[in-house]
């Protein structure tokens, strides 16, 4: 069965960013940044309220920063509770996900530093390697990537 679901609204929520001024840099060495990826979402009766946070508090990195967006979807008919949770999880994940890579890029740029572009996230694999029935649920995922600065 197919289920339709509209995108009602996508709006950042949150946003830190704090350059880090004990960081020494190294010319011409990549700098390594990881961050946590977390989803949380909420039903309210036939639409889904969708948050995806991006976050990354290393010492050991240039700046720091934290990006929420929310993203809330209307369905006509209401999937059932496992659809619902993969459609939140992957499809609505995906839809809110780039809005925080140009937040974080921008931040970067803006703050005098080269942009930093997060990778694309595959959430079909992440949501089948964390939601397996016989795998623990993480609450989040840290991700890590070698930007050249």
């Amino acid at each position: 069965m197919e289920h339709n679901f509209s995108v009602i609204l996508i709006r950042m929520n949150e946003t830190h960013f704090a350059l880090n001024q004990q960081y020494e840099w190294e010319k011409n060495s990549p700098v390594e940044f990881a961050y946590n990826l977390t989803l949380k979402y909420k039903q309210i009766d036939k639409d889904i309220n969708v948050i995806v946070s991006v976050s990354s508090d290393h010492a050991d990195q240039p700046f720091r920063f934290s990006v929420t967006y929310e993203g809330l979807f209307a369905f006509n008919v209401v999937p059932s509770k496992e659809v619902l949770d993969r459609i939140a999880q992957i499809n609505c994940a995906s839809i809110i996900f780039p809005y925080i890579r140009e937040c974080v890029s921008d931040l970067t740029r803006r703050a005098s530093l080269p942009p930093l572009n997060l990778p694309p996230v595959n959430f079909v694999a992440r949501y089948e390697q964390e939601y397996k029935p016989e795998a623990k649920k993480p609450s989040s995922k840290e991700t890590r990537r070698k930007s050249r600065e």
